[in-house]
């Protein structure tokens, strides 16, 4: 093993890796491929770290988007906003019970809201953001309206009633 390259790496003409663009803001089926917990980068809280992948097909399958979801925090609002989105991501998994081992909401199929954040100072690039998790099926949703075809009844025979009378 050697830190020498056998021939120069010219990276004045060598091409970058293209922009990845941003997804648009709507709902997309997807799954959570990895889970994990961890300090928040303040020191201030703790953080489940998830990585979801879209898996509508498409133009967009396969597509990796990442969410942080406080879960402790020295500001009770953000822990409090942070542990609702973690009850509706359990929901949307199908998980009821006591959370312990992340590994439980892996390759679950969801509904997630994708919106675009915008940097209100114009320092940062735009960045996708996972707004809202739901289930993959909807329950309550309603029905289309459907037309109901009403077909007039046929006349009957008083003769051919066969109907007993009790």
């Amino acid at each position: 093993m050697t830190n020498m390259l056998d021939t120069p790496f010219d990276t004045e003409n060598e091409e970058g890796t293209p922009p990845i663009s941003l997804l648009p803001a709507g709902k997309y089926g997807a799954e959570i491929v990895s889970a994990s917990v961890g300090p928040t980068k303040n020191g201030k809280g703790q953080a489940i770290k998830l990585q979801w992948v879209i898996t509508d097909p498409g133009q967009y399958e396969k597509r990796v988007l990442f969410q942080s979801v406080l879960i402790q925090h020295e500001s009770e609002d953000a822990q409090r906003f942070g542990r609702q989105r973690l009850k509706d991501i359990c929901v949307a998994c199908g998980f009821k019970d006591k959370l312990t081992d992340l590994d439980v909401l892996l390759f679950k199929p969801c509904k997630i809201t994708v919106a675009v954040r915008k940097d209100k100072d114009g320092q940062y690039a735009d960045q996708n953001e996972v707004k809202r998790v739901t289930s993959a099926v909807e329950v309550n949703k309603p029905l289309p309206p459907v037309n109901v075809v009403r077909m007039p009844k046929p006349a009957v025979d008083p003769a051919m009633n066969d109907e007993i009378p009790f």
